[in-house]
């Protein structure tokens, strides 16, 4: 079976905000992914995709994590 993706989030320039989301929803038990893509002016975009069963879960604890940031 096809798993959908969606994003939830994107961080620009440095991966450590994405990495710091992902490692947190993680070990709430959701499965994450981080796509990095290339920008055209020497940057990167950061992306947090989650199983679309699971994004509003995600979205919850994602907002939880910000606020505590």
């Amino acid at each position: 079976m096809w798993t959908r993706w969606v994003t939830i989030h994107q961080s620009y320039g440095l991966p450590r905000v994405a990495q710091d989301c992902r490692q947190f929803l993680e070990l709430k038990g959701i499965q994450v992914k981080v796509v990095a893509k290339r920008t055209k002016r020497n940057g990167h975009v950061y992306s947090l995709r989650v199983p679309s069963s699971q994004q509003e879960q995600a979205k919850k604890w994602l907002h939880l994590f910000k606020q505590t940031m």
